[in-house]
């Protein structure tokens, strides 16, 4: 009878297993709206490349983290922008053990765009704080800052080309800033609107978007206070007329919240009722 239990107890615990690696291996589409595009890596694998990820959201609201998206300099460099439909085919990561990660097997660009105010009414209601998101043990969100601060650290003012502001910028993910430094490094002290709980954080940004502005603003100015300047003028400018949210993001290695993408989306846009373009 305990042999017979014991035998039933092996089988079961093996169809568990065999049910478990076909889930984790298991391929699947989703269709995403681009919500941030990561900066991009030197490629791990033998071809010669480099890899982007992505953080998208897909029609059910849940915000997935994709990697990697391969693409080769001088090819048109990435071929989708923020906004823009993908339809990716995707499996678990073997080493990225946070929920919301996907492996990207293939990519293909939709031909169509989300608009502004589609990509609000999805982003919506997801808006939380980093206090909720870190009892929730989640590694992406959406929040809305109250900003008290901008601090921006300025450690070169060299030309540097596209690829060479990007490489620098990965090394400082890969690295730590103990021992690598971005060439301009912004950080934001704000606290999370409508968040009691809240006692203000202080984070770096790696918008993709806005880094190249500032890569653009050092090949025209080249004293440091005049970068912190234009930098601080052009952000100003920017939330004038537009809403401000954080897509926020942890660090694999580390955990920390890192400011992944900014959306900034007109003050006062009407919400589409309807998302058409999922």
């Amino acid at each position: 009878m305990v042999n017979n239990l014991q035998t039933q107890s092996s089988s079961t615990c093996s169809s568990l297993l065999n049910i478990t690696e076909v889930s984790i291996l298991r391929r699947e589409k989703e269709e995403i709206a681009v919500l941030v595009r990561a900066t991009p890596e030197k490629s791990k694998k033998d071809w010669e490349g480099h890899a982007v990820g992505v953080i998208g959201i897909n029609k059910h609201r849940e915000l997935l983290r994709l990697y990697p998206l391969g693409f080769r300099y001088g090819e048109g460099l990435v071929d989708f922008r923020k906004n823009d439909m993908l339809e990716v085919t995707v499996t678990k990561p073997e080493h990225d053990i946070r929920w919301e990660s996907r492996k990207v097997l293939s990519h293909t660009n939709l031909g169509k765009s989300l608009r502004e105010r589609e990509i609000k009414e999805l982003i919506l209601p997801l808006v939380t704080s980093i206090e909720r998101l870190n009892i929730e043990g989640a590694s992406l969100g959406v929040i809305k800052p109250e900003i008290q601060n901008i601090e921006i650290r300025v450690n070169s003012t060299e030309a540097y080309d596209r690829q060479q502001y990007f490489n620098l910028m990965g090394d400082f993910l890969e690295k730590g800033e103990k021992t690598a430094r971005m060439p301009v490094e912004i950080r934001f002290y704000f606290r999370c609107e409508g968040e009691k709980a809240c006692r203000g954080h202080k984070v770096i940004l790696f918008d993709w978007e806005f880094n190249e502005t500032v890569r653009n603003i050092i090949r025209d100015v080249h004293k440091p206070a005049a970068v912190e300047k234009k930098v601080k003028e052009h952000f100003s400018d920017l939330i004038k007329e537009k809403e401000l949210y954080f897509i926020m993001g942890t660090h694999f290695t580390y955990g920390t919240w890192m400011i992944t993408g900014l959306f900034c989306p007109e003050k006062n846009g009407k919400i589409q009722s309807s998302l058409s373009g999922f």
